[in-house]
């Protein structure tokens, strides 16, 4: 391939940081996600795509066109047709673990408000993770930090890896006072989770847990759901991901505790990160030099209140960091709440926050410095 080859690109014109990046090293065309069609990529000759979970990557897109590469600036890959892909030629991947952190300070915040609200540590709380990939194990690490008791719930790690230190479903079911998932969609293979928050694993459930789920909608069976909730099986849902997003049910969302529009994922950070590994693997893909793309330009807002003073916070000091840093969910709740069908505008025009490292903490104690280390907030 000659040095002055540039591939014709086509990219979601909603990736953030990403404008810009790659004109030295190709042709790209910015599109909205409901602009990129099979005729497009045609018309454009288009080898390669740099896409957000919206667009679905299968033979009716791809079939015909001059595609390549795939990049999805989403750590889901379930939007990708890998066995058309396969069989075609086209490589593609993934950003894995670009917003495991997002979403983990999405659980524990809400958690976290949830303890405030209740005056109670979440300490006293079991945890059970279904689902223990690079969010799970980001849930894991920051719930422990805080002393909450962990159930560790992934059947295809423990096959691999032994059944030392993890739980089973049952296990989770009986004695978890809160239940999170955080797995993959599959419908297929040995441990599907299509539908695994269902009927048979909520009638297992003893001590009546609040559930959450910021992995995907069609993991949860909506029926089965507000059926345990009926019952008095289970406290109560928080929900982020929806069975049937973007049409979500809204006696579903009537019954939430918590809802926001599949943004558990999204903060300034963590799309950086997405956009980034998006770009390297185009680059890689097209044998293209990395060093010609600027990445520095890459700059990131300081968030409103980035010092946070402790001095005159009593109790649950852990827990009042983890909600003041996640203030800006409510905002975004009101507004599904008030506007359901909005619920994919909303997730493009959402004004992505900044993950821990970007605050400040004072007025900590030395026992408590590890602590909020541990939950990745900067000590002053």
């Amino acid at each position: 391939m000659s040095s002055d080859y540039r591939p014709r690109l086509v990219a979601d014109q909603s990736l953030p940081y990403l404008a810009g990046l790659l004109d030295a090293v190709a042709d790209v065309t910015y599109l909205p996600s409901q602009e990129i069609s099979r005729e497009r990529l045609i018309e454009e000759k288009t080898e390669g795509l740099l896409v957000r979970s919206v667009t679905h990557c299968n033979q009716n897109l791809l079939e015909g066109t001059m595609i390549r590469s795939i990049a999805t600036a989403t750590a889901g890959f379930d939007h990708i047709d890998r066995d058309y892909c396969s069989s075609h030629g086209i490589l593609w991947r993934n950003s894995p673990g670009c917003n495991a952190r997002s979403v983990a300070h999405w659980v524990m915040g809400v958690l976290a408000e949830r303890a405030l609200r209740l005056k109670r540590p979440l300490a006293q709380e079991t945890l059970a993770i279904i689902g223990v990939g690079h969010v799970g194990s980001n849930v894991q690490q920051m719930a422990e930090a805080l002393g909450v008791k962990t159930l560790l719930v992934d059947p295809p790690r423990a096959e691999q890896e032994g059944q030392q230190g993890f739980s089973s479903l049952e296990e989770a079911a009986h004695e978890a006072t809160i239940i999170t998932f955080h797995t993959p969609l599959t419908k297929e293979g040995k441990h599907p989770t299509y539908h695994l928050l269902g009927e048979d694993f909520l009638r297992q459930c003893r001590k009546k847990p609040l559930i959450l789920n910021a992995a995907r909608g069609a993991i949860a069976d909506s029926d089965a759901l507000l059926q345990a909730l009926n019952s008095g099986r289970i406290e109560g849902f928080y929900l982020d991901c929806w069975e049937g997003e973007p049409n979500i049910r809204l006696d579903v969302l009537a019954r939430a505790e918590r809802a926001t529009p599949h943004i558990a994922g999204f903060s300034a950070d963590g799309k950086a990160r997405g956009t980034r590994m998006a770009v390297e693997t185009t680059l890689e893909h097209f044998g293209l030099n990395p060093a010609l793309i600027p990445f520095d330009r890459i700059s990131l807002s300081t968030p409103e209140n980035a010092t946070i003073n402790l001095s005159s916070i009593g109790s649950l000091r852990p827990e009042w960091v983890l909600a003041h840093t996640m203030k800006t969910l409510s905002q975004i709740e009101q507004a599904l709440r008030q506007t359901p069908d909005q619920f994919e505008s909303l997730r493009v025009h959402y004004n992505y926050p900044r993950e821990a490292p970007a605050y400040q903490l004072l007025g900590i104690l030395p026992e408590e410095e590890q602590l909020f280390r541990v939950l990745g907030y900067s000590i002053a």
